[in-house]
């Protein structure tokens, strides 16, 4: 720790040392000080996507699903354009619709419906981006599986089979892009 505040003292502009030192802190238990010094790293440089995408992971770790998601999304403010920031929000959406079984089912298909959103956004900067045509499909197979609506559930089930050739498309298409 002296070492890493000897550093910050040193660079106070690179927020590099912030997360080294909050990651000590956050090892050792020491939870409210590493979200300080990641407050601080934003702090010292507020555009930069990577200190949002680090205070996310620091959020997540702690089980703050809102506070992860409000860091993603600033993150993705810094950067409107850039498909892969859209893309990640939609992919922490799909998980807590997917996964988290300690909310109801209704609360499970907004996170869905948001990460529909997410990928949508992630999809018109980008319409061949694979990820976010896998995690498009994902999307709506969750919702199918949490809509109650027998025909609903069918159409997103194929819906999420285009999305999932589409994937393949862009995947094969890339490939052999790469092999010329």
């Amino acid at each position: 720790e002296p070492i890493l505040r000897k550093m910050i003292e040193m660079d106070p502009a690179d927020p590099t040392n912030y997360y080294y030192l909050a990651n000590v802190h956050e090892q050792s238990g020491n939870y409210e000080e590493a979200e300080k010094l990641l407050m601080k790293a934003r702090e010292v440089k507020p555009n930069d996507p990577t200190v949002y995408t680090t205070l996310a992971g620091f959020y997540n770790r702690q089980g703050s699903f809102e506070k992860t998601m409000e860091a993603l999304e600033a993150r993705a403010e810094k950067e409107p354009n850039n498909p892969e920031a859209h893309h990640m929000i939609a992919t922490f959406y799909w998980e807590k619709a997917q996964k988290d079984f300690t909310i109801p089912q209704t609360e499970r298909l907004k996170y869905a419906r948001a990460g529909m959103q997410a990928v949508d956004k992630a999809l018109q900067l980008n319409p061949d981006y694979t990820d976010a045509l896998v995690y498009k499909g994902l999307l709506l197979r969750s919702q199918a599986l949490l809509e109650k609506d027998p025909k609903v559930q069918q159409d997103l089930v194929k819906q999420a089979e285009g999305y999932q050739k589409r994937a393949i498309e862009a995947r094969n298409k890339q490939r052999a892009a790469g092999a010329e």
